[in-house]
């Protein structure tokens, strides 16, 4: 384990109220609290904000930071928490960013299987890569400027017609690891969009923590 990995570094963008409470390495007792602090500080430090560079600074955390330092903070959080929810959003977020012509590939795949979802999901029809790309930044940004429950709704839409659409290039995989590795890909996909959208839904409710 690198020196980098093995010592718990907050995010840069975190507000000065989280980064105080979460100095060191979080004892394991209580990196729930900590996770919880740090999600709720970010969502609440951009929703009172008229500090554009602030939301920009939040909608491009891991492209600029990595995902690393929120790993250790939320990835552990159940999925239907508040850090929990905001991991999975910035992980989706994450690979759109990096493999859009392949989200774009498997989004067309699987549009037709759950057509209901595409107007939730919010894509241009047909989309591109770069569509894509800003249609996530679109949502990320929403979740902490403007309603959280329609963009976690909007993401697991996403991620369950990419999930549908890596199950149909599965069934036509040339070889069985092919099949296999896709298999495993659409099943992890639709758990991520499943878990986004009881996320939103409780996030409609005002009872997502």
């Amino acid at each position: 384990m690198s020196e980098r990995s093995a010592r718990f570094r907050r995010p840069a963008s975190l507000f000065d109220s989280t980064a105080e409470a979460i100095e060191g390495a979080p004892d394991p007792s209580t990196r729930t609290e900590l996770a919880h602090h740090s999600a709720a500080a970010l969502l609440d430090g951009a929703l009172h904000t008229s500090d554009p560079d602030v939301v920009e600074r939040v909608v491009t955390l891991v492209r600029e930071e990595g995902l690393e330092d929120l790993a250790m903070l939320w990835s552990g959080s159940p999925a239907q928490t508040l850090p929990g929810a905001l991991w999975r959003l910035y992980v989706l977020h994450t690979w759109v960013h990096a493999q859009g012509e392949d989200v774009v590939h498997r989004y067309r795949e699987g549009a037709a299987t759950v057509p209901g979802l595409r107007y939730l999901a919010g894509f241009a029809e047909p989309p591109d890569a770069h569509q894509v790309t800003q249609t996530l930044d679109e949502i990320l940004r929403g979740a902490f400027t403007g309603d959280l429950a329609l963009a976690l709704a909007r993401a697991g839409a996403v991620a369950v017609i990419c999930a549908h659409g890596t199950a149909h290039l599965a069934d036509r995989a040339a070889s069985a690891s092919a099949q296999e590795e896709l298999t495993t890909q659409a099943g992890r996909l639709l758990t991520t969009g499943e878990d986004l959208a009881a996320a939103a839904r409780l996030a409609d409710r005002d009872t997502l923590e």
